[in-house]
């Protein structure tokens, strides 16, 4: 993906020069990228890339595609009952996945089959890319800034679901309705599914990938009373789960392709990304800039802080805003509340511009592949629409 390669290149050279010329302080590769504590961005990236390769691996057996092909049967020739269905699974699958693995494998089926019944595709796009990024905010392992945020701050697993529930439900409601409302003549119109065939994904295949997924989140929300540290869960998982995969597929004298289709589909473009922003994040805290704007936002409520992490996002990326911000608030101990808020925010800002998260580059670039006109302006067209007042039910709830 060129644009997505472009993004981390530059941050890439950026990081390079401020390290050659010692800009990230003393021992900066010793001290962020080799230190023993949970906010090791080399620990937040294996425990994002091991639960995205189990999801990945589900993708690959056919699992969402088959969940997909389901849901088009059901609905026969009622776009408003397909229009729901595909949301609410989308939002249930991104709460147990991530918000980048619905994307990357819905939209194009989504372009697929509207394509193919000569429909809109605008009203599912938006509300495939609303869901996702808003569910994502349910579980910590939904999103890489949950995982900053989470473990900078030493949130257990299930410390953080009890918090964010009831606002991703909210907030997630209140936004699939609200794109419902904004598309509501297109859904009026009848649609056509019957040709849709659908193909059973190998059940053994499919046992063992929900098996890990579902042991992964288990022994996430109990790592603190078991003494683990949260990286070591998702990787045995991921690992264990692959093995298992890997000797079915032996047994069964199958060709390996769904192991190295899985392998090679993850999001590889975010390590380098994620390390690079972590020295340039190191750089600016150098200089003296976090600390001058901890002084300037300091006592500052959980809906200011939410606002601008939502402007910051949009001005910069989801990943580097939800540094800054963290490191900002550690500066002068800021409530849970305004965590929470940056949490949600880190999640929603991808919604109002394309700029705001790497989903929303993917997403952009899979649409103009398949021939689908959405530009910039459509995007915040309805962003603008959707992601404030979504963001404000959430941040009130957080106080409340």
């Amino acid at each position: 993906n060129q644009s997505i390669a472009l993004y981390w290149i530059v941050c890439l050279l950026g990081a390079t020069l401020c390290l050659c010329f010692g800009l990230a302080g003393k021992s900066p590769i010793k001290t962020i990228f080799f230190n023993s504590n949970n906010i090791n961005p080399i620990k937040i990236l294996v425990i994002f890339l091991s639960c995205a390769s189990i999801s990945i691996l589900l993708d690959k057996i056919g699992f969402f595609s088959y969940v997909a092909c389901i849901i088009l049967k059901k609905s026969k020739s009622s776009q408003t009952k397909l229009f729901f269905s595909f949301s609410i699974i989308i939002s249930v699958l991104t709460i147990f996945t991530s918000n980048d693995i619905l994307i990357l494998t819905f939209t194009p089926f989504i372009c697929y089959f509207t394509k193919n019944a000569k429909i809109n595709p605008t009203p599912y796009i938006v509300s495939e890319f609303v869901c996702a990024n808003i569910w994502s905010i349910f579980f910590l392992i939904g999103n890489p800034t949950n995982i900053y945020i989470g473990t900078w701050f030493e949130i257990t697993f299930f410390e953080y679901a009890a918090k964010m529930a009831l606002p991703t439900i909210c907030c997630g409601v209140f936004a699939m309705l609200l794109v419902y409302f904004i598309f509501r003549k297109h859904l009026n119109q009848p649609i056509s599914v019957n040709n849709v065939e659908v193909e059973k994904p190998c059940k053994p295949y499919l046992i063992i990938g929900l098996t890990g997924l579902i042991s992964t989140i288990f022994l996430m929300s109990i790592s603190n009373f078991i003494g683990l540290e949260l990286w070591y869960i998702p990787l045995g998982c991921s690992v264990l789960t692959y093995l298992l995969v890997l000797i079915s597929m032996l047994i069964k004298k199958d060709k390996l392709t769904i192991i190295s289709n899985s392998i090679g589909s993850l999001p590889y473009a975010l390590i380098p990304f994620l390390l690079s922003i972590s020295v340039l994040v190191a750089t600016i805290r150098e200089c003296g800039i976090i600390s001058n704007f901890a002084s300037f936002i300091s006592g500052q409520g959980v809906i200011v802080i939410g606002l601008l992490s939502l402007l910051i996002g949009n001005l910069l990326n989801n990943i580097p805003m939800t540094m800054f911000m963290t490191l900002t608030l550690a500066q002068y101990s800021a409530s849970m509340n305004c965590i929470f808020g940056v949490v949600a925010a880190s999640n929603i800002c991808a919604i109002l511009t394309p700029i705001g998260s790497l989903a929303g580059i993917m997403f952009m670039k899979i649409l103009k592949n398949n021939g689908i006109e959405y530009n910039f302006k459509s995007f915040m067209k309805y962003g603008v629409v959707i992601s404030i007042p979504t963001l404000m039910i959430g941040l009130l709830i957080i106080m409340i």
